[in-house]
């Protein structure tokens, strides 16, 4: 949907994984703000872009702006790194970056569009299409995981939009497998709950 920027960051990634692939995001992290190392940096991009930029791109339904957020998120980080309180659940972090990042551009996108069509004294309803439809599913899945407690939502994010193992999700947030495990069963039947309460 975004075009070359998930290539560019799957061709950053095997770039960097030799020489960061063991560093958890704390390390990385502690050596971007004492270092200042732009390739600490570069490797959390690579860690997370991909999940940073669907977050994105679901929230916008647009590459171009999608792309915009995905650089705003960063930015984000890069000022901001400083105030994380936990480093180890850094994925979790961007993703609610990110999905505040992107609703707070489609809402002004939609300002945009409606002062457009009030010049224009364009109206009427227009009709959803299939896509559009799973496009809104999409938002609201990340809406209702971004609401998720950050000890259900991080394990949830790193498994199931990163593509991490439980036993990796575990190394990453410093819990064992079987808090992994829980956790992930029981942010599921949250998750499950809060699609369910809005008609899902």
């Amino acid at each position: 949907m975004v075009g070359a920027l998930p290539d560019f960051l799957q061709r950053l990634r095997h770039r960097l994984a030799a020489a960061d692939e063991g560093m958890a995001d704390a390390d990385l992290l502690e050596r971007f703000l004492t270092r200042r190392d732009e390739a600490a940096f570069e490797t959390l991009v690579g860690r997370h872009g991909s999940m940073v930029l669907a977050v994105c791109g679901r929230v916008l339904g647009d590459a171009h702006a999608a792309e915009d957020a995905f650089q705003a998120t960063f930015l984000i980080l890069a000022r901001q790194a400083r105030a994380i309180r936990k480093w180890t659940s850094l994925g979790s972090w961007l993703h609610g970056v990110a999905y505040r990042v992107s609703l707070k551009a489609r809402r002004q996108a939609l300002r945009r569009r409606q002062q457009e069509r009030a010049a224009a004294a364009e109206g009427g309803p227009v009709l959803k299409d299939a896509q559009e439809n799973w496009d809104d599913l999409r938002r609201v899945l990340d809406e209702e995981l971004a609401a998720l407690p950050a000890r259900y939502r991080a394990p949830l994010i790193l498994c199931y939009l990163e593509g991490r193992t439980r036993d990796e999700a575990a190394e990453e947030l410093g819990w064992s497998a079987g808090s992994v495990k829980g956790r992930l069963e029981r942010g599921r039947d949250l998750l499950r709950q809060r699609l369910l309460r809005r008609g899902l």
